[in-house]
């Protein structure tokens, strides 16, 4: 079972007014895609919307795949700036409770 996350931030959610600060060109697609990260996913949920404006996405689940370990998990994303400014994918677990 998960935590209950309490989403109470404006930002947690689509704000047609807030300012898209990043492109989606701007972000790796097909290394993500290799990864398990999907364009198609994120635009299906609302999620890149939020990305593009530089808010964390609600709640979503991963299916990270690279050629040495295979990972499912809740988390949230946000879009980070490397130093050279390149943005990337900040992911954030959601952390089971026990029971």
């Amino acid at each position: 079972m998960y935590k209950e996350i309490l989403l109470t931030s404006t930002d947690m959610y689509m704000n047609p007014n807030k300012p898209i600060i990043f492109k989606a060109e701007q972000l790796d697609w097909e290394k993500l895609e290799a990864v398990g990260i999907r364009r198609k996913e994120l635009e299906k949920d609302g999620n890149l919307d939020l990305l593009l404006q530089g808010a964390e996405t609600g709640v979503t689940t991963l299916n990270l795949k690279t050629p040495v370990f295979s990972l499912t998990m809740d988390a949230t994303l946000k879009l980070e700036v490397e130093p050279n400014g390149r943005p990337v994918i900040g992911i954030n677990g959601i952390r089971p409770t026990e029971e």
